[in-house]
């Protein structure tokens, strides 16, 4: 599992919270005053989509409060990467996506999906300028209207899946 992680970008060492088991890792998630209010659990075994048992696919999440629903936690993963006094971040719509800005040392919070209604008046609030980095379909629609800017990405590549070199051509201008 550690060795796919690290494919994934997600450097185990970087991040003191989350659990790599033989199967699975989970990844805490921390609503804005710091109290865990979930967790989503990654299995690269079992497929993306539900088949039954919601327990039993790639994706896993778990929150004490549905999200977007009107009273859910502004629940978000990577915050410990932004520096409040630096002038952006990105935000992503998953973990990978997150991890990936973070092994080249940039600040990205993952919404935990595409249509993070729930955070939008956080969003609005905070003073830094917000970079959605989203791909160029539906779904990526949805996110672009969280960001104060948008990097579309490839309409089949997010974030994780460009090829490096055209990761790094893409983030120049921020790395």
């Amino acid at each position: 599992m550690l060795s796919h992680l690290k494919s994934r970008w997600l450097d185990v060492e970087r991040y003191s919270n989350i659990y790599v088991g033989d199967e699975i890792a989970a990844f805490p998630m921390y609503n804005l005053s710091g109290k865990c209010y979930g967790y989503q659990c990654y299995n690269p075994s079992q497929p993306k989509k539900e088949v039954g048992d919601y327990k039993k696919q790639k994706y896993f999440s778990w929150t004490t409060k549905p999200c977007a629903s009107r009273d859910s936690e502004l629940v978000v993963w990577g915050l410990e990467t932004v520096d409040w006094l630096d002038p952006f971040f990105f935000i992503t719509e998953g973990i990978f996506d997150a991890c990936r800005l973070h092994h080249h040392g940039l600040p990205a919070v993952a919404m935990m999906g595409c249509n993070p209604i729930h955070l939008g008046g956080w969003l609005m609030a905070m003073p830094q300028r917000k970079i959605a980095c989203v791909q160029g379909d539906k779904p990526g629609a949805k996110l672009a209207k969280f960001g104060d800017s948008v990097l579309y990405l490839p309409e089949d590549h997010d974030v994780s899946s460009l090829p490096e070199d055209e990761f790094l051509r893409t983030f120049a201008r921020w790395l």
